[in-house]
């Protein structure tokens, strides 16, 4: 769809080197282990794929009725069984909301005249369409643009600048690299570049740098909308059960850099800290709302794991 859409040279300029330091002083600095991501041979050639655990022959024991003489079910079939009870007892879900281009454009016209600007954002939102469509993303995707900005519809009510976090929604994710450490930083470079290409001034193109630069893990997020917006991109922790699942399976096959005992020690570290903090979430609307559910299925993970 993008592809028959020409990107404007501004927003074809290399982001790597771009990042100032006013974006990355808010950073926490890179982990001493994180050259190990991207080092030889911790390097895969080929996606991840989360295989189920080979079955062995192996048996385990059901506890409700097994009497002496039964034969014990195989785990295989006993976790089997287990998912499919859960299936059977999770409520329905709405569906995923549909990334729709035109919807997004009159969002974005929406913003800019809430801003006074009087621009085209199609040449924007196409570059924006054009990173996030890549086949190789499975979860920093349209898909999750698209329920990501269905949040903040639902909570713009909550938001000081609506503009600018919805500005921030659809622009911190258009850089990705999961073997770097700086993607946030070179996302709001890039956001600066596109913003600063359809007439948007300075101090509001620094509000939505600073709003995505603030979305990465152990930044420090001061004001209302960055609080807003983190919560906004942890939504998704309180899905039910089935789609959160999906959702943690898609963000492992996205870290193809990693191999799976280096993925999952990080994985885990981040669901415990997670867990032992007074809240997830940073607002109390998201919290009233999401909080319990989010706590289950992060504890339901380090279970399985």
């Amino acid at each position: 769809m993008a592809a028959a859409r020409p990107i404007p040279s501004f927003l074809q300029l290399p982001i790597d080197e771009l990042a100032d330091d006013d974006a990355q002083s808010v950073e926490r600095p890179r982990p001493r282990d994180a050259a190990l991501a991207r080092g030889g041979s911790l390097r895969l050639t080929q996606p991840v794929r989360i295989a189920p655990p080979a079955d062995d022959g192996q048996t385990g024991f059901d506890d409700a009725g097994l009497t002496p003489g039964q034969s014990a079910r195989p785990l295989a079939e006993v976790s089997a069984l287990g998912r499919a009870l859960s299936a059977a007892q999770e409520p329905a879900r709405p569906p995923m909301p549909a990334f729709d281009r035109d919807s997004v454009l009159a969002s974005w016209r929406a913003w800019l005249r809430a801003w006074e600007v009087d621009a085209d954002p199609a040449p924007v939102v196409d570059a924006i369409i054009e990173r996030l469509g890549d086949s190789r993303r499975s979860f920093h995707n349209l898909e999750r643009l698209a329920s990501e900005l269905a949040r903040l519809d639902e909570w713009r009510h909550a938001t000081e600048d609506s503009a600018a976090v919805g500005f921030a929604t659809c622009l911190r994710y258009v850089i990705l690299d999961p073997s770097r450490c700086d993607n946030e930083a070179r996302s709001a470079e890039f956001a600066r570049i596109g913003l600063a290409g359809l007439g948007v001034d300075t101090n509001r193109i620094r509000l939505v740098r600073e709003l995505i630069v603030s979305t990465r893990e152990g930044a420090v997020i001061g004001s209302a909308d960055a609080r807003l917006l983190a919560d906004i991109g942890r939504a998704r922790l309180a899905d039910p059960p089935r789609l959160f699942d999906t959702h943690e399976d898609d963000l492992r096959a996205e870290s193809v850099h990693l191999v799976d005992a280096i993925y999952w020690r990080r994985r885990i570290a981040a669901i415990r800290a997670m867990l032992i903090r007074p809240r997830i979430y940073l607002t109390d609307i998201a919290r009233g709302r999401l909080e319990a559910a989010a706590r289950g299925n992060l504890s339901r993970r380090l279970d399985t794991r």
